[in-house]
């Protein structure tokens, strides 16, 4: 990036992998991973790619002249965390929400820790969610919580 130099990488999503060559702007944490945020060739536009699903990294021989990012287009204005989430988290699980989302991300209660969180992708969530296995109740939103549960008896039916 200092450079300006085209960088080339292999990457891998869920609708299977692609090949891309990108103008790097900045590496920013977000959304508890990290990313490095360019112009993509590919697309003709701006994306932000997920450092754990790159691979075959290349950085190219060719310059590029750094270009203006549009202001809709800067992380964190281009992906609204519009919709929100309130789960009930066990104690146990504090040190896995502080390490996400800071120190003061939920609020003690008797029951255990309210995380409430604004989110996009409504697919992330959930599956980040799973991961906490029992030790996490969704409260909010109803369609999230109706998802867990029809995961968690799909599993439950694996197992019969």
């Amino acid at each position: 990036m200092l450079e300006n130099r085209l960088i080339e990488f292999d990457y891998y999503y869920e609708k299977g992998e692609s090949h891309r060559r990108i103008e790097p702007c900045f590496v920013i944490f977000q959304w508890t991973a990290w990313y490095v945020f360019g112009f993509c060739h590919e697309r003709n536009d701006w994306r932000m790619f997920k450092l754990l699903r790159l691979w075959s990294l290349t950085l190219c021989d060719e310059h590029y002249t750094p270009r203006e990012i549009p202001p809709e287009r800067q992380p964190g204005t281009g992906f609204p965390d519009d919709k929100r989430l309130v789960a009930l988290f066990a104690p146990s699980e504090r040190y896995k929400l502080i390490e996400s989302y800071g120190l003061h991300c939920f609020t003690e209660t008797p029951e255990g820790m309210i995380f409430e969180r604004g989110y996009t992708n409504r697919e992330h969530m959930s599956e980040w969610l799973l991961g906490f296995g029992d030790e996490a109740k969704v409260l909010e939103p109803d369609d999230i919580a109706e998802e867990i549960r029809r995961i968690a008896e799909n599993i439950a039916k694996m197992y019969d």
